[in-house]
């Protein structure tokens, strides 16, 4: 009996040291879409085609986000309670010009960790570089979970 008993806190043992320091069993088993696409699929590289368009084609991207996000919040904000409509116009609005997004994720598309991010979070994350914010956390989320796929 004593014997299993130790055999089992060496098993304990084993097994908490398998897991790499700093981080919980939670993380690394939380599903990640970036990291294993659905079957069939592959990621696609947002980077690579943004940096392929010129200034002008990302700038006119960005003016259509930032028209078709401003629309939709004055078409719904009739209908959002009180306490709701300032907080979501700050979550939702840019704030900057086309061309200084355009600059931020043109340089943020140059990593190639961030090549996969999706370009909806892409301006966000850029609005708040431009803004001062700490963006290295929403980077790592967006590596993980802010892509897209395009089929074989």
């Amino acid at each position: 009996m004593r014997r299993s008993g130790r055999l089992i806190i060496l098993g304990v043992s084993l097994l908490l040291l398998s897991v790499p320091t700093g981080t919980s069993t939670m993380v690394q088993t939380e599903y990640s879409p970036c990291l294993s696409p659905p079957n069939g699929q592959q990621l696609f590289n947002f980077g690579r085609q943004w940096n392929a368009w010129s200034n002008g084609s990302r700038s006119i991207y960005l003016d259509g986000f930032v028209e078709g996000q401003s629309d939709t919040y004055l078409l719904l904000e009739k209908d959002l309670p009180k306490e709701r409509r300032e907080p979501l116009r700050l979550e939702t609005f840019t704030f900057y010009d086309s061309e200084a997004l355009r600059d931020v994720m043109t340089s943020l598309y140059s990593d190639p960790a961030n090549t996969y991010i999706r370009y909806g979070p892409m301006v966000y994350i850029a609005r708040d570089k431009l803004a001062g914010k700490d963006i290295k956390p929403r980077l790592r989320l967006a590596r993980r979970q802010d892509c897209g796929y395009a089929n074989h």
